[in-house]
């Protein structure tokens, strides 16, 4: 409008503005060539630096990059790590194009997120889980890691129960099987001096073992919910979720299977068990207001040739039954 004011004319909607010193005819005022531009809006930046971002300290120094893929550019240790941005509730590949840092109350150190419909999304990292550590962006993957005590040894990701299955081992102390100490007769011991007698007394070295459980974890705070310990010398060799059909009601349902080996030496025979597990989601009693807590319990078994105590045989039999009804069926 400033253009067309200048060189005296009315400014038209399909005519291009002109730069000041112009006229409409193609003429110069100051004598000069004729040098008419189009008013062209901005192009959206490519790159787009958000200072500071996260849920927790220390927050990300980041560069967003728009576009089909959408990258976020990390600068930590002196090295930069891409991460590929993806928004809850929208296609894996969602393009992006318009980004800004955002601020408020509400969702601190977010950013604002435009697509190419013109929807303005309000967005921040999602938080780590309360039992584990601030995550780390620091790697080839967002990295958050959480203290088990213990060596693990498989995940199983629940999505029915929103649970998270980890089997885990601790070494614990033998009380019961301690090496024998040596046997010494009388002429022996006369002929050992008084320090050897003493260190032939000591008590004998300890011996330890691996004793392992089944955890069952919230997928949200990664808080330990239920755990479903193994017997003695019993080892997890792997552990699925599977689909098992109920024979009589035809409805499948996924159980979590866990095969496991007893190791009791190389003279003794090697057996193990086939662990059907789920979440008891068993209904509140009258008296107790609040619901109880879940808790992982057997609901059958194969190879063992026993049930555990407290557990129905018919539980163990219909479990046995559908699992040879999916091995039957190839499922």
């Amino acid at each position: 409008a400033e253009a067309a004011e200048a060189g005296g004319g009315e400014a038209d909607g399909g005519a291009a503005a002109l730069l000041p010193g112009t006229d409409g005819a193609g003429g110069d005022s100051t004598g000069g060539e004729s040098r008419g531009r189009l008013a062209l809006s901005p192009r959206t930046p490519a790159l787009v630096r958000i200072p500071r971002l996260g849920a927790t300290p220390p927050l990300l120094d980041s560069l967003l990059l728009l576009g089909a893929q959408p990258l976020l550019l990390c600068f930590l240790r002196g090295a930069v790590w891409a991460h590929e941005l993806r928004v809850v509730g929208l296609p894996a590949r969602h393009a992006f194009t318009g980004a800004a840092p955002f601020h408020s109350p509400a969702c601190q150190h977010g950013l604002l997120l435009a697509d190419s419909a013109g929807l303005v999304r309000v967005c921040a990292l999602e938080p780590h889980p309360r039992e584990s550590r601030p995550t780390k962006y620091d790697s080839d993957w967002p990295l958050s890691k959480m203290l088990l005590k213990g060596t693990p040894h498989g995940v199983v990701l629940l999505p029915a129960d929103r649970a998270i299955a980890v089997a885990v081992s601790v070494r614990e102390q033998r009380l019961d099987e301690a090496m024998p100490s040596e046997e010494l007769t009388e002429a022996e011991r006369a002929a050992l001096d008084e320090e050897e007698t003493r260190r032939a007394a000591r008590p004998p070295p300890p011996r330890w073992r691996e004793a392992y459980s089944v955890r069952l974890l919230d997928a949200e705070s990664w808080a330990t919910e239920a755990s479903y310990a193994l017997r003695e010398d019993e080892w997890v060799m792997c552990m699925r979720l599977l689909p098992l059909r109920d024979t009589a009601t035809r409805a499948v349902t996924h159980r979590l299977v866990v095969g496991t080996a007893i190791q009791q030496g190389e003279d003794r025979m090697c057996c193990g068990r086939l662990l059907i597990l789920a979440p008891d989601d068993s209904p509140p009693s009258s008296s107790s207001s609040s619901p109880p807590p879940k808790k992982a319990k057997a609901g059958g078994e194969c190879g063992g040739g026993d049930a555990d105590a407290g557990s129905p045989a018919a539980t163990h039999e219909a479990a046995a039954a559908a699992a040879a009804a999916v091995v039957a069926n190839g499922e």
